[in-house]
């Protein structure tokens, strides 16, 4: 997307923000929900983005709700049985933390206090596949790794406990998956973003030598193939995933992670900013701009345009705004595209809408 095209998208994502809730002028305000509960017990399964959602509009302006809270460091570390108490201090809402620890008898002389593990910030649960089985590599990372080559039954097919000849691994110590292929991710203007690339199974290295190593699956999602790619484990880390608001980055949806052709709320999607732009947590609006309005004596839609037809067309062409239609999270980044879980949806999307700020 050009500077001049971004900074477009970005004066038609404002102006449509405005129109559709001037509220929002002022981001730093906190609007508490008219049917937000007075006090709140966190139960096990909830999630940091549900709890939130019961008291704000704006979800990822929780931590301003601590801010005279001097009983936890960081709000997003939230757990089971605590309970949350909603009230006023100047006029301005505050939460209260009333946290009662757990006890465990050890003896009948001694006990011990444990914690529970902190809610999750997003439903992991549902992500975790994406988390684990999914991610994006740009074509030339793809390209370079070394691949299944064959083994000595002469089959084409490999499963768990399977020994196959591959190419030499750069790093014999490190721990390989087998990733494949799944599609080739397009931007708007057809050049590729990179591949999405799916988890196979896991290898365990053994002998080689030469160009050639030997590997043993010792984990199979699917039948590994010869020609199917291996690649160093990447790990995911989503105990420092903090919610966060997006300020100037203008992106595009490019679609559903599983080219279902409606998206929706709680789906997973593609979009066209990476780890340089965006990072895990990070909150985004999500806008659709109608098409463009030929103004006349009968006003009509534009379905196509040539280049001659612009030339010679005098009609005034009107550029509607971009209307807010949903937010989604960014919980997965990558070089050139990250994953998000859409989080509020008005309406189906069909990729191709544009994200910036919330």
């Amino acid at each position: 997307m050009t500077m001049i095209k971004k900074l477009s998208m970005l004066a038609l994502i404002v102006c449509g923000t405005l129109l559709v809730n001037m509220k929002s002028a002022l981001a730093d305000i906190i609007n508490i929900k008219t049917d937000a509960p007075q006090t709140y017990v966190v139960k096990k399964g909830d999630t940091l983005w549900d709890i939130s959602n019961l008291f704000l509009d704006q979800p990822w302006l929780w931590p301003e709700l601590w801010r005279n809270n001097t009983q936890i460091e960081n709000p997003h570390l939230i757990y089971p049985g605590d309970e949350l108490r909603l009230r006023y201090i100047d006029g301005e809402p505050v939460i209260e933390l009333v946290r009662d620890k757990t006890s465990i008898s050890l003896t009948p002389d001694s006990s011990t206090k444990v914690k529970p593990s902190p809610i999750g910030v997003l439903p992991w649960k549902v992500l975790s596949p994406y988390i684990r089985n999914d991610r994006i590599m740009s074509a030339m990372a793809y390209n370079k790794l070394p691949h299944l080559l064959g083994d000595n039954d002469g089959v084409t097919a490999y499963v768990e406990k399977d020994f196959v000849l591959s190419h030499r691994l750069p790093d014999e110590n490190a721990e390989y998956e087998i990733v494949r292929k799944e599609k080739a991710l397009m931007d708007l203007n057809g050049e590729l973003i990179g591949f999405q690339v799916r988890n196979v199974g896991r290898v365990e290295v053994m002998a080689g030598g030469g160009e050639q190593q030997i590997v043993r699956l010792v984990k199979s999602n699917s039948e590994a193939r010869r020609g199917d790619k291996l690649s160093p484990i990447e790990e995911f880390d989503t105990s420092d995933l903090v919610l966060s608001a997006a300020t100037d980055q203008v992106g595009v949806l490019i679609a559903n992670i599983e080219e279902r052709r409606l998206i929706g709320k709680r789906d997973v999607v593609v979009i066209n900013l990476g780890s340089d732009e965006v990072s895990p947590g990070m909150v985004m609006g999500v806008y659709k701009q109608g098409p463009v309005i030929i103004d006349g004596e009968q006003p009509k839609y534009e379905v196509s345009r040539s280049k001659l037809k612009e030339l010679l067309d005098l009609e005034e062409r009107i550029e509607q705004p971009a209307f807010k239609i949903g937010e989604l999270v960014v919980f997965k980044t990558f070089d050139n595209a990250s994953y998000a879980w859409v989080t509020k949806s008005n309406k189906h999307m069909m990729g191709g809408e544009f994200v910036g700020k919330p």
